[in-house]
């Protein structure tokens, strides 16, 4: 097997990764069984939620900095490896704080394997002078998760039907066991410039500044992490795409996660019978089949419209789906929930792709890992505020609030990114406009010298600045 092959094994591979990662069994049923199990209130489950995502939050760009410093590979079975133990406990610890501590170990868990999957396919795509392939890989890879999602969702209400609610989480456990013995079959790609040598197709579009800081590798966790957050805030077309797309993320992903209590309060449950925890399937699965057809379609929907478009378009065109959340208290309305489920799908290969073109291998994991972070800390923020509203008012003034957080916050940020998207746009094209032609260089066009030195000024622009390809600038 040439060297090549080896590395074009981790595409499938990955998809198996992530197909073993999304197959969580209990996802359908486990708002009802912190409710019914262990007695919490929706405004609790929120606070639980709090600390999942505070968790996160404060491990995020730590586990980044480890999966850039110590491999991703190492980092994705690890990550597969602690959320077993983590379900575990979610399932044996009856109280509060031991419910708490069980959500910290699987939002641990989660940050291991978050940005350092994506920072290891879009590595492993560059390996192979494929990096153009990474949004479909990336939303082949999200659909194989949600479609693994969707199938849990097809059995996870059955089971807990017949063998009780806690069977459904052991089961989950171990699938999660199995995904971190997954990871260890994949082949690290390169994590440094260095390793890459000469690549002005596929490096990316950085300042000499951090072109000159990138020319050794920072030896400890603590100055990946520092070097990551200095290029984020450096580069403000990945800043503000950062924020905005972990805004609307959150806020489109409200509905989904009210779709529990809400069938709860018209009168369904999944426990009683095999045909109630069919019926209770069936109206949760929607909203994964439309979450895995939503990355599927990210890539072509790029590909047509380009990605500035692709993200303006999902971003407000998912507003108007609020509209019947707002007027209609039904069961129909699991409809535009499902759509709204795959429109935040889509966005996440999107905006990665936006994101990897613009940081360096070196920083992959780390940035990516601010990005999740980013999404942990409005997570932590707006899903207890919006859960409370919810417990104490109704379900639409809970949608009410989500779509207004995008119509107002979202919209501040999206300004800011289109913005610092058309300068960069326009910087690169003034420094390609600005070298100097091979003639300058004393070349002539039949590459003969013109008596001037052939390697003189010219030699200071021998380093790409690649322009976004026309898709990309929308």
């Amino acid at each position: 097997m040439t060297q090549t092959q080896r590395y074009a094994r981790n595409i499938p591979i990955y998809y198996l990764f992530q197909f073993a990662t999304g197959f969580l069994i209990w996802v359908p049923v486990w708002i009802i069984f912190l409710q019914d199990e262990r007695g919490l209130s929706l405004t609790q489950v929120g606070l639980m939620e709090a600390v999942f995502w505070v968790s996160m939050f404060i491990a995020e760009v730590p586990t980044g900095a480890i999966a850039d410093r110590f491999g991703r590979r190492i980092s994705l079975a690890l990550g597969g490896f602690c959320f077993t133990i983590g379900t575990f406990m979610f399932v044996m610890l009856e109280s509060f704080a031991g419910l708490a501590l069980s959500y910290v170990i699987m939002a641990v868990s989660m940050t291991l394997y978050s940005g350092s999957g994506h920072a290891l396919l879009f590595d492993t795509l560059r390996t192979l002078g494929r990096t153009r392939e990474y949004e479909k890989h990336m939303g082949r890879s999200e659909a194989m998760m949600t479609g693994a999602l969707l199938g849990a969702a097809l059995f996870g209400g059955p089971m807990a039907g017949l063998w009780g609610l806690e069977t459904v989480f052991l089961v989950g456990a171990f699938t999660m066991a199995f995904a971190g013995l997954i990871a260890l079959l994949l082949r690290e790609p390169p994590r440094t410039e260095a390793e890459f040598g000469e690549d002005g197709l596929h490096a990316a579009p950085i300042s000499p500044t951090d072109a000159a800081a990138g020319n050794h590798s920072p030896q400890g966790v603590v100055s990946y992490i520092l070097d990551g957050f200095r290029i984020v805030l450096r580069q403000r077309p990945v800043l503000w795409i950062i924020v905005l797309a972990g805004i609307v993320t959150v806020a489109y992903e409200m509905p989904n996660f009210f779709v529990q209590p809400f069938l709860r309060e018209h009168g369904l449950s999944p426990e009683g019978s095999i045909l109630d925890g069919a019926t209770w399937s069936a109206l949760i699965v929607p909203g994964f089949a439309a979450m895995s057809a939503g990355s599927l379609l990210a890539s072509p929907f790029v590909a047509r419209v380009g990605e500035r478009r692709a993200l303006s378009i999902l971003i407000f065109g998912g507003a108007f789906l609020f509209v019947p959340l707002l007027l209609f208290d039904h069961l129909s309305i699991v409809a535009p929930i499902a759509i709204l489920g795959g429109i935040h799908a889509a966005i996440r290969p999107i905006a990665t792709g936006y994101i990897n073109r613009r940081i360096r291998s070196n920083q992959r994991a780390t940035v990516l890992s601010i990005y999740e972070l980013t999404m942990a800390a409005q997570m932590a923020v707006i899903v207890p505020a919006i859960s409370a509203s919810a417990d104490t008012i109704d379900f639409r003034f809970a949608y009410g609030l989500s779509v207004g957080v995008v119509l107002t916050i979202g919209t501040l940020f999206w300004r800011l990114w289109r913005r610092s998207h058309r300068r960069e746009q326009a910087e690169a094209v003034r420094r390609i406009s600005v070298r100097r032609a091979p003639q300058a260089n004393g070349v002539g066009l039949n590459g003969s010298s013109n008596g001037h030195h052939g390697n003189g000024a010219g030699a200071h622009d021998q380093h790409s600045v690649p322009v976004s390809h026309p898709r990309e600038q929308g």
